[in-house]
């Protein structure tokens, strides 16, 4: 059979065949493929840029904001409901850029009582980095927005979480911002170290800003310190870790990379990896490990620790 030149035929005929020859899919050559819109994307396009017109809007996502549209959009989608409930006024700017989330300066509600707050963004579900979190999620339920567990008998929830379908990954999100929420309100009440929170959304949480406005909190890691005050540090940090594990929290993460440090005060933050000690099979070696991480550091400083005994006595005092 001679080769059809494709081109010579429209979409409304059918490519000839030789008898007995199967025939061909039909030809759709004049409707190439559309990729899928991203929806980061669309919903930049529908919200409504601040102008001077719009009074606290223009405030709310500032111009001075160095920000994507696409970023504008999902900042506007998690914070907004703050705006709305007049706890904050404005984004003033991005204080941190994580693989799992971004911080935000915001300025304060006079409402409030204080001048500056701190928004935590977690970025959307599929591109979160962090591994074997399996491990810290054992022994807890998985939680909705309003901190209300999702049923076992809920077998549909729980086998889109198990199998990573969008919306597993999005519930499971959303359960482990809820955590952090009500893990760090505990802890603040009970006295802890940690930045008070004040609301959360499905991938949002706003919180105690610990800085200025044109320079946040440092973590400790990226400042030095006197020996003095290391040990001082120190011994503040292994009381914090006693606290926590009175209350049922073990930080999952603890190290310098997460302690803020701010004219002698200090805030540990991230928590939503926290793992329950008396749930879940794997906490006290994740409990040994925090500990660990800090003796490390404070070595550097010639602070003299023992880590497997301040372990020990600490879990044996709390956890047994």
């Amino acid at each position: 059979m001679n080769r059809i030149n494709p081109d010579t035929f429209d979409d409304d005929f059918d490519v000839p065949v030789e008898p007995g020859e199967r025939r061909p899919r039909r030809l759709n050559l004049y409707r190439p493929h559309k990729p899928k819109a991203d929806k980061w994307k669309v919903r930049a396009g529908l919200v409504e840029r601040p102008g001077p017109e719009q009074g606290d809007h223009e405030l709310f996502l500032s111009r001075s904001l160095d920000a994507t549209n696409e970023e504008r959009a999902y900042l506007f989608e998690q914070l907004s409901r703050f705006h709305a409930a007049k706890l904050i006024t404005g984004v003033l700017r991005r204080v941190k850029g994580g693989k799992e989330a971004n911080v935000y300066c915001c300025a304060a509600h006079p409402n409030v009582g204080l001048e500056l707050m701190a928004a935590k963004v977690y970025r959307p579900r599929q591109f979160r980095n962090l591994k074997n979190d399996a491990q810290y999620r054992q022994g807890r339920p998985v939680l909705t927005v309003n901190g209300q567990v999702i049923s076992q008998k809920d077998w549909r929830a729980h086998k889109a979480i198990q199998n990573k379908t969008r919306f597993g990954l999005l519930a499971a999100q959303t359960s482990w911002v809820e955590y952090e929420f009500l893990t760090m309100k505990r802890l603040h009440d009970a006295g802890a170290d940690v930045p008070q929170p004040f609301r959360n959304s499905e991938h949002a949480l706003l919180m105690e800003y610990l800085g200025e406005v044109g320079m946040a909190a440092p973590t400790l890691n990226l400042i030095g310190l006197e020996r003095a005050e290391a040990q001082t540090l120190f011994d503040q940090l292994l009381h914090n870790v006693e606290l926590m594990l009175a209350h049922g929290v073990v930080h999952g993460d603890l190290s310098a990379y997460n302690v803020l440090y701010w004219e002698g005060e200090i805030r540990i933050i991230d928590f939503p990896q926290m793992v329950d000690p008396h749930a879940n099979p794997d906490a006290r070696a994740i409990f040994n490990r925090d500990v660990e991480r800090l003796c490390q550091y404070f070595a550097r400083y010639g602070v003299q620790a023992n880590a497997v005994a301040i372990a020990r006595d600490f879990w044996k005092r709390h956890a047994t």
